[in-house]
């Protein structure tokens, strides 16, 4: 660790003192989320939709990804995670009195799209496959996210000003060499992972999702056949995903997180989780 990371670590606690550490999202945008966790908890296969930054807080998150393995142990390292990255992870907090914090943040792939279309020269690094990478947070690495993230809790600032924090933070993640991989866009995928995700509350079958994508329910389940892909497998990995995020970062009670994932019964929708994450979402409060 650099001398000037080694300091920005020793300040964590006065960099995140002015934020207030709830949930944010602009639609098409962004999202963060403060994730906390008072147990150990891991999940295999976990797969990110979107591109991702990940900041520890406090604790420790172990990564195996595509054969290397990371660690991500202190707020000074930045997980760097392009969509379509699939992992296994375990989160460790610190003590049983510190429970494992961490910062998470998406952007929309419409605006790295829109990113590339401004800026050339990072584009023409970008690499082609997905991949998970760690750096450590420099001055302007740590700058760029703090206005970023101040910007986002005051409602004042317009779409617009926020769209461009996000082009300053990654160009300054391009400074170090860190180019998010180009968004996926062909195949029925996408479209039908970005529907789900948008309301994974809904009553979703097969064919109200073709209906939504203009094709029968018979050409969609093909489609996602010949992409290795089933729609019940998909929606329920995107449900689960939605709970995980919501019982880490909000104090809503089981109904409420159930019913928000588009499950009327709280007793099915524990044991979906539990068979997925290997805790029961009461465990994970």
């Amino acid at each position: 660790m650099t001398r000037e990371c080694a300091s920005l670590a020793a300040e964590e606690h006065f960099f995140w003192s002015g934020l207030s550490g709830h949930s944010l999202s602009r639609h098409n945008l962004i999202s963060v989320a403060w994730p906390r966790l008072k147990i150990e908890q891991k999940a295999s296969s976990f797969f990110f939709f979107e591109p991702t930054l990940l900041l520890v807080l406090s604790g420790r998150i172990d990564v195996a990804c595509a054969g290397k393995r990371h660690s991500l142990n202190s707020p000074s390292m930045l997980g760097f995670i392009d969509q379509g990255v699939d992992i296994d992870y375990i989160k460790y907090p610190s003590d049983p009195h510190t429970p494992f914090r961490s910062l998470f943040i998406n952007i929309s792939p419409d605006v790295l799209e829109n990113f590339y279309q401004h800026f050339q020269e990072p584009l023409s690094a970008v690499k082609k496959n997905p991949q998970l990478s760690t750096v450590e947070i420099n001055r302007n690495l740590d700058d760029s996210l703090h206005q970023l993230l101040a910007a986002l809790e005051n409602p004042q600032v317009s779409d617009d000003r926020i769209r461009l924090k996000i082009f300053d933070l990654l160009l300054v993640l391009a400074e170090q060499q860190l180019r998010f991989a180009l968004p996926q866009r062909q195949g029925i995928f996408p479209r039908l992972s970005n529907l789900l995700r948008e309301a994974p509350e809904r009553n979703w079958t097969a064919r109200l999702a073709g209906d939504a994508l203009a094709m029968s329910e018979s050409t969609l389940r093909r489609r996602l056949r010949q992409e290795g892909v089933r729609f019940e497998q998909l929606l329920l990995d995107i449900r689960m995903h939605h709970a995980l995020m919501l019982i880490q970062t909000t104090h809503w009670n089981l109904t409420q997180v159930a019913d928000a994932c588009g499950y009327r019964s709280v007793s099915r929708f524990a044991e979906r989780f539990k068979h997925r994450f290997g805790s029961s979402p009461a465990q994970l409060r």
